[in-house]
């Protein structure tokens, strides 16, 4: 059924291009809880949303996620940090 379903995909996106589905909504996840995007693809996120459990779980996952991570302090990596990365690069090809 997800293979019909997948090939289906790119007329259904030419049919209704203002609508989302499950894989473009957990793309956009991030800029949606960041409300990094256009009023009409925040509205489709939000409908889609709505209507489909799994990806509310998944977006209610991510945003307590983002919630917890950003209580962390953040951290400065020592100025040797870099050159240690690029020498073991180098060492080990």
């Amino acid at each position: 059924m997800f293979k019909q379903l997948m090939l289906l995909r790119p007329f259904m996106k030419v049919l209704h291009p203002n609508e989302v589905d499950c894989i473009d909504t957990r793309k956009l996840s991030s800029d949606y809880l960041e409300e990094g995007l256009p009023p009409k693809k925040a509205s489709a996120v939000q409908t889609h949303l709505s209507n489909c459990g799994p990806c509310r779980a998944f977006v209610d996952t991510l945003a307590s996620t983002i919630g917890v991570l950003r209580r962390f302090p953040g951290a400065t990596p020592p100025a040797s940090f870099k050159q240690s990365v690029m020498d073991k690069i180098r060492r080990e090809g």
